[in-house]
């Protein structure tokens, strides 16, 4: 028993007098030659790569008006089983708006793999693709020309992942690239199972994330597998079928509002068939910033087994005032207190931090004047020097305040109206200083 793990683009009378006006005059169209020239290419060459699993459907490929220099989304995966090749179709495509011809490099981890490429003729092409790179013939703008990938590992450690990266450059401008990959898992005739690997997450407190999986029987026989979660906390999680219910789509990794039905397991899986769900881990309301979860998901069907493990962290604001005050009458620093006789100014300092990890939204404040004391009208402002020497800051930026009624009050951040306070991003504070006189 083994599993197969997936890894997971002029005429003029007056020659001598005309020949400055001419210099200009050619000097004016070099520069609009080369800026529309520039304009052009930024826009001309462009190739498009697209990949599917040679036994799927033309609907199937992948890729189209994506251009990655790495292959991070355009990827396909499927089994190879002793002396059968995982075959892929390559199709490449000229994106661009003006004819152009195109080079095709391959690359792939490991010697222990037999890599052919074949045109459409059934000319093999394998050597070009290793070597410098096959280069196409010309293409018009939106023509296409495609490829047949074979990927067959010679020793077959079972469950081995064997990547091809396949790239495309266009050839009147190299830095206009695409790039796909294709990943063939050596699996024998046993039974065997892959199970996909999403990235770990993060949500609010009160949400709930969704990690897309897919599981699919490479086996050569049909098996069922059994779907269970464990956690090292209290949160909450729970497997739902990706089913497309309710209007939604189907197996396409993103949870609809519909998607609602718990799932324990695949059902019966016939050879090379997936299915997906969502592994569901809700954040407590009450979560701290930062908070992490470990979620394992396990998959275990007759003779075959796979797992995977995601980490689930909370991000939050977290919003602190600190007040201090300062002698301006005697001198000295901000404090936490200041001695002060009747008649001395006192200057406030009132400092908003967001510490946490995610922007703070409505930030304000509503303050209440000290005892036996009286604002001075005309000291209100806000700043971002910790110092109180420095110039006030934008309103745009940073806010608004005012004294009403003996309070001290304050919209503060980007965006902030008399309705709701603004935003405060994550590791910024603001100052709130005004003067008062002790009665």
């Amino acid at each position: 028993m083994f599993s197969c793990m997936k890894l997971v683009d002029v005429n003029n009378d007056n020659p001598a007098a005309a020949r400055p006006r001419l210099m200009l005059l050619e000097l004016w169209c070099a520069l609009l030659f080369l800026l529309f020239m520039g304009n052009c290419a930024e826009a001309a060459y462009q190739p498009d790569l697209l990949v599917k699993l040679a036994s799927e459907g033309d609907a199937s490929y992948l890729g189209e008006g994506v251009f990655e220099s790495s292959a991070l989304t355009q990827s396909r995966s499927q089994p190879a089983f002793p002396g059968v090749a995982a075959s892929y179709r390559l199709l490449l495509k000229n994106a661009g708006d003006a004819s152009d011809s195109f080079v095709i490099k391959g690359a792939w981890n490991g010697n222990g793999l037999a890599v052919r490429f074949v045109d459409q003729e059934n000319v093999e092409l394998s050597a070009a693709l290793s070597a410098g790179g096959y280069s196409t013939g010309i293409l018009a703008p939106g023509d296409s020309v495609s490829f047949l990938v074979q990927v067959t590992p010679s020793a077959l450690p079972l469950g081995a992942s064997y990547r091809v990266t396949l790239s495309a450059a266009s050839a009147s401008d190299g830095a206009k690239t695409d790039q796909v990959k294709t990943e063939s898992i050596a699996c024998s005739v046993l039974p065997a199972v892959t199970l996909s690997a999403p990235s770990d997450h993060w949500g609010f407190p009160g949400s709930v994330v969704n990690y897309p999986y897919t599981v699919t029987n490479v086996g050569s026989e049909p098996n069922s597998f059994s779907l269970s979660v464990t956690s090292n906390s209290s949160w909450t999680s729970a497997i739902f079928a990706d089913d497309g219910t309710a209007g939604g789509i189907a197996a396409d990794g993103v949870r609809q509002a519909g998607e609602t039905r718990e799932s324990a397991g695949t059902g019966p899986l016939a050879p090379g068939a997936s299915y997906s769900f969502f592994l569901a881990v809700a954040i407590p309301a009450s979560s701290a910033d930062r908070a992490r979860v470990d979620t394992r998901l396990a998959v275990s069907g007759t003779g075959a087994s796979a797992a995977d493990q995601v980490t689930t962290s909370a991000i939050a604001a977290v919003i602190t005032v600190a007040e201090t005050v300062r002698n301006l009458s005697r001198g000295g620093p901000f404090a936490e207190s200041a001695e002060a006789l009747p008649g001395d100014t006192l200057e406030y300092r009132m400092s908003v931090t967001n510490s946490g990890s995610e922007p703070a939204t409505a930030v304000a404040l509503d303050n209440s004047l000290s005892a036996s004391t009286a604002f001075l009208p005309g000291t209100l402002w806000i700043g971002t020097s910790a110092t109180g020497d420095g110039p006030p800051c934008a309103t745009a930026d940073c806010g608004w305040a005012r004294e009403s009624a003996g309070r001290i009050l304050a919209g503060l951040g980007q965006g902030a109206t008399d309705a709701a306070g603004g935003a405060l991003p994550p590791g910024r504070t603001l100052h709130v200083y005004f003067r008062v006189q002790v009665q």
